[in-house]
């Protein structure tokens, strides 16, 4: 494992920009790590709060970092597509597919996909600009709120805060986030990659990860290719427009309403009134239309999809019994799509 960077050769890359990111020090530039480009993360974990917390389960992503002036731009697709797809999903009722319960391992036809550079779909895709601070030589992101009004008692606001802690030695990767309303509880979250192994000459990382406290296991992160459009996807701009705005929406819904859904009051079987839901619904819809009045774009020419999303969002509430947490995951990965 390669050592970390001496506070003062911290402070000398600080100076320089470019240098921060290469772990510029007085030893040779061989031996520092360059983050700048495109890698393939794939991750094996546990998940204590599901109903099997035993078995292993796996993510992949890929994550590109491109040099804005002084500042880095990190960008994240969670939905990767090999051309080989052996191994990795399980075939569902209604041509559903689901990952498949295992501490999957690309083949090596797989590896030389993903070394080649992969396809990725832009549907939960994220940027984040980060910049240096000058107190830890840390790289940080500002922030963003997707939706709602932090100072509205019937409003959500989201916020996620990315850094890179020793970018050009034993990287550790942290996403800090909090969903919180003017009179409810704030729910904060945490998911972190420790790098601990470099290996094959600053090609592949290696180390934790932790989600929550929760998910628990094991990183891998490949030097991978340029990405692209997966092939025959056939999206139109206005279907594009529609996944971006998936990830981005907020839940407007009362104080009572959030506290009951974040604590899990609402579940199969529970019954709800008709005009709770109803009420629901309304409020749903609302985040869905702001969403896009957020990009200056008018509701009704959506009106269509914004109804199918709201629908869905509904349906994971009161009919799968998912708290608000499940379902900002599940919109901010893309897994919501009308």
């Amino acid at each position: 494992m390669r050592g970390a960077p001496r506070r003062t050769r911290v402070g000398r890359a600080l100076r320089t920009g470019l240098a921060l990111l290469l772990g510029a020090s007085a030893a040779p530039a061989a031996s520092a790590l360059d983050l700048e480009g495109t890698w393939y993360v794939l991750v094996h974990y546990q998940d204590s709060a599901t109903h099997n917390p035993d078995a292993w389960r796996w993510e992949d992503r890929v994550w590109r970092f491109t040099r804005r002036g002084d500042d880095l731009e990190w960008t994240e697709w969670p939905i990767v597509v090999l051309d080989d797809e052996e191994g990795r999903f399980e075939r569902l009722g209604s041509n559903r597919q689901s990952r498949r319960l295992v501490a999957w391992e690309p083949t090596e036809q797989q590896l030389a996909d993903i070394r080649n550079g992969l396809q990725v779909n832009s549907r939960g895709v994220k940027i984040k600009t980060l910049q240096a601070s000058a107190d830890d030589g840390a790289w940080k992101s500002a922030g963003a709120t997707s939706a709602g009004s932090a100072g509205s008692a019937v409003m959500l606001s989201y916020v996620e805060d990315w850094s890179i802690r020793d970018a050009g030695g034993t990287p550790r990767f942290r996403r800090d986030d909090s969903l919180s309303g003017g009179m409810a509880e704030t729910m904060d979250g945490s998911t972190e990659y420790r790098t601990e192994e470099i290996r094959d000459d600053g090609r592949e990382l290696v180390g934790s990860y932790q989600r929550d406290g929760t998910q628990v296991g094991r990183f891998r992160m490949i030097r991978s290719g340029e990405t692209e459009t997966p092939r025959g996807s056939g999206l139109t701009q206005e279907q594009r427009l529609m996944q971006m705005f998936s990830s981005q929406v907020g839940l407007n819904l009362s104080a009572d309403q959030i506290r009951a859904l974040s604590e899990g009051r609402v579940t199969p079987g529970v019954e709800v009134t008709e005009e709770e839901r109803t009420t629901v619904r309304r409020q749903i819809r609302d985040s869905v239309e702001q969403a896009f009045r957020q990009q200056d774009q008018d509701p009704r020419r959506f009106a269509p999809q914004i109804e199918s999303l709201t629908r869905q969002i509904e349906k994971q509430i009161f009919e799968e019994g998912k708290t608000l947490e499940e379902v900002r995951r599940m919109l901010g990965a893309g897994e919501l799509l009308p």
